[in-house]
């Protein structure tokens, strides 16, 4: 039940405009201070992991890891290949994000 509202969160955000899709684009908005929570799919590379982690620590920015696979978590925001890497710009979403992790 959980992981069908993690989803759909990420839907809704995407929707809100408050969803950076793709690993180059999350790890920008984790170097400017735009990101609040950065997530990466089950599947990410081990090198994708390192790369978000690291940029989370450096700026102290929460990090997690989804329970889904690249394309589980690709279609859940619309887009039809796999996406590894998330980062959320919104509290709000994040921390409903969170509570569900």
């Amino acid at each position: 039940m959980s992981n069908d509202k993690i989803l759909s969160y990420l839907g809704l955000c995407r929707k809100a405009g408050k969803l950076v899709c793709g690993t180059d684009q999350a790890t920008d908005a984790i170097r400017h201070n735009k990101a609040v929570l950065a997530l990466t799919a089950s599947d990410a590379s081990d090198n994708t992991k390192k790369r978000i982690g690291d940029a989370c620590r450096y700026r102290g920015i929460d990090c997690a890891a989804l329970p889904f696979t690249c394309q589980q978590a690709g279609a859940a925001v619309g887009k039809s290949g796999g996406i590894a890497s998330y980062a959320i710009t919104d509290p709000n979403f994040a921390d409903m994000i969170k509570k569900l992790l």
